[in-house]
């Protein structure tokens, strides 16, 4: 089994604790999670780290798509829920009125680039705005399309077919990519027919289950391109596209995270903290960014529980560890995002 599919197929399971005293009855603390495949890496190992400090109470979070962590979420079956669609109105309303409301917390960002698979290929292939979009409508069908082919002269593009890989769950990844293209659709006077949801329906594609199913796929695939977040990318050492953002630059997503982040500067913070970026204006921005959610009651029954999962969300906030989600690929939040968070965490009781 790959390093790719060890680290985020499986359920993600990690033991982490809480030093409030949440142990003070003799008795540990289970915590349950599931959704999003998107911040899965992070979130493990966010999760070590609190355990190794205190080894009291224990978190498995299951990385089973955005869709599915929602109605897990508002079943009752896990205590948090993760999503990189936030939540919709209708789902909101639909949730228990024992959770008391529900906090929607942007717990991390990252970007979602286009990788790709085009053998013989070793230079960074660019892509204009107009190009990925009319690629993901099946308008461009070829790696030699001459749209392609005059941003990248340097480049031997192949007469080879292109073959679109996307999400096959219902998946935040989705919704905040189709956001995104649906923006850019806009500007330049196209029909985005998939439409705007965490699933469409996508005109000649192959699919797969998850970040990691998407990578794995485009990994085998040769032509193949899809979308998938930064870091899965970055793991499975697949090439990425230098994209065109609406400043008219070709920009890649980077190590250190310096073109996601300027995409989330100064981005409106509403009430309900569902941060929208679906395309920003920074002249050097990467310009496909999301933030992703933890889902949480802002009542639960067993106040250590609702205690243990206050302390391990903020210390997920503290320096060192979004110093760690830098390192697995994700961006660094903007300190007026950081605070927050720390206020709307105070609001989960028990």
């Amino acid at each position: 089994m790959s390093a790719l599919h060890y680290f985020t197929r499986l359920a993600i399971t990690a033991t982490v604790s809480c030093a409030l005293g949440c142990a003070s009855h003799g008795e540990d603390v289970s915590l349950e999670g599931s959704g999003a495949t998107f911040p899965a890496p992070v979130y493990k190992r966010w999760f070590l780290d609190y355990y190794q400090k205190n080894p009291a109470v224990r978190v498995n979070y299951s990385p089973i798509g955005s869709g599915a962590g929602i109605r897990q979420f508002t079943s009752g079956l896990v205590m948090f829920g993760a999503s990189d669609a936030g939540m919709s109105k209708k789902e909101i309303a639909a949730l228990p009125k024992s959770y008391g409301g529900v906090l929607l917390l942007p717990m991390t960002a990252g970007c979602i680039v286009l990788s790709y698979n085009v053998p013989g290929i070793s230079k960074t292939i660019r892509l204009s705005r107009a190009a990925y979009v009319k690629i993901f409508l099946r308008q461009i069908t070829n790696w030699n399309d001459r749209e392609i082919v005059k941003d990248n002269p340097d480049v031997a593009l192949p007469d080879q077919n292109i073959t679109v890989v996307t999400r096959a769950d219902s998946s935040g990844t989705t919704f905040a990519f189709t956001s995104h293209m649906a923006a850019v659709a806009k500007a330049l006077n196209l029909d985005w027919t998939p439409g705007v949801d965490k699933s469409v329906h996508w005109k000649e594609a192959i699919a797969a289950q998850g970040n990691d199913g998407v990578s794995a796929l485009i990994q085998l695939t040769p032509g193949a391109i899809g979308y998938v977040e930064f870091g899965y990318a970055k793991l499975a050492r697949l090439h990425t596209a230098a994209l065109e953002n609406q400043a008219h630059q070709f920009v890649l997503a980077d190590e250190a995270g310096k073109s996601g982040e300027r995409a989330l500067e100064g981005a409106t913070i509403p009430e309900d903290l569902q941060i929208r970026v679906s395309d920003p204006k920074a002249p050097d921005a990467y310009p496909i960014v999301t933030y992703t959610w933890i889902l949480s009651r802002k009542h639960y029954d067993d106040k250590r529980e609702a205690d243990a999962l206050k302390a391990v969300l903020l210390r997920c906030l503290d320096d060192s560890e979004q110093q760690t989600a830098q390192q697995l690929g994700y961006l660094k939040m903007p300190p007026d995002v950081v605070v927050r968070l720390r206020s709307e965490l105070e609001k989960i009781t028990g």
